[in-house]
């Protein structure tokens, strides 16, 4: 219990770093310190961007799946704690909702890579779950039948992890399915050939050579009457 409560108790005041991520409080002193020295809309400048240690993406997602850990590693000794962890990332979704798209800078789209990681940590969140609970079977039970069936649920996440790794073809598609769609677009519809060609005017060095091309092209220059 004394475990459990902790992680509880350590879920709840996660809800409290998140309404203090939503209010950026780091970056609103420091946008109050430099609008002393510059103006406005320099101190909102340099106010940004947010920490990339602690407020960017990966550091995020490596705390996201901490907590989501916690709640899968500790959901049969306290059912409570399935709670906690559901309205944390309610607060997540409704919160980082908004922070993100709306109110930081603009993050790289990274292709995936941290939430495959995000995925695999939930594997070993898996393990750590398995082993925690044949533990516990172990020294509580009568007999150690029930510690063994549990135990034997390993080789399932082992097998399921190698799965995950090797069976999904996330970062590049294969080729079969490459052709497959190269196909179903040329039947889809006729390729297009364009003929002729753009040229910009103002790209053009001599006023001369804008002019002609404007003639020959039909077009009537700015401030000529027609």
């Amino acid at each position: 219990p004394e475990a459990t409560h902790f992680y509880m108790n350590f879920l709840v005041l996660q809800w409290t770093a998140h309404v203090m991520n939503m209010l950026r409080y780091v970056n609103l002193f420091k946008y109050m310190s430099f609008r002393s020295l510059y103006t406005e809309a320099e101190a909102a400048a340099k106010a940004e961007p947010e920490d990339q240690d602690f407020y960017g993406i990966g550091s995020r997602s490596a705390r996201w799946s901490i907590n989501m850990v916690i709640g899968i590693v500790f959901s049969t000794l306290c059912p409570p704690i399935i709670i906690m962890a559901f309205v944390n990332f309610v607060f997540c979704r409704v919160i980082y909702g908004y922070v993100i798209p709306y109110a930081e800078t603009k993050k790289p789209d990274t292709g995936g890579h941290l939430w495959v990681s995000t995925l695999r940590h939930i594997f070993v969140g898996l393990m750590i779950y398995v082993i925690l609970m044949t533990g516990v079977l172990y020294s509580r039970a009568n007999s150690s039948i029930p510690s063994w069936i549990t135990a034997s649920s390993f080789l399932y996440i082992a097998w399921a992890f190698h799965r995950f790794d090797e069976h999904f073809n996330w970062q590049m598609l294969p080729f079969k399915y490459v052709v497959d769609e190269e196909t179903r677009s040329d039947m889809k519809a006729p390729k297009w050939e364009l003929g002729g060609e753009y040229r910009q005017p103002e790209l053009f060095e001599d006023y001369e050579d804008i002019k002609a091309f404007m003639e020959e092209s039909g077009i009537q220059a700015s401030g000529e009457s027609s």
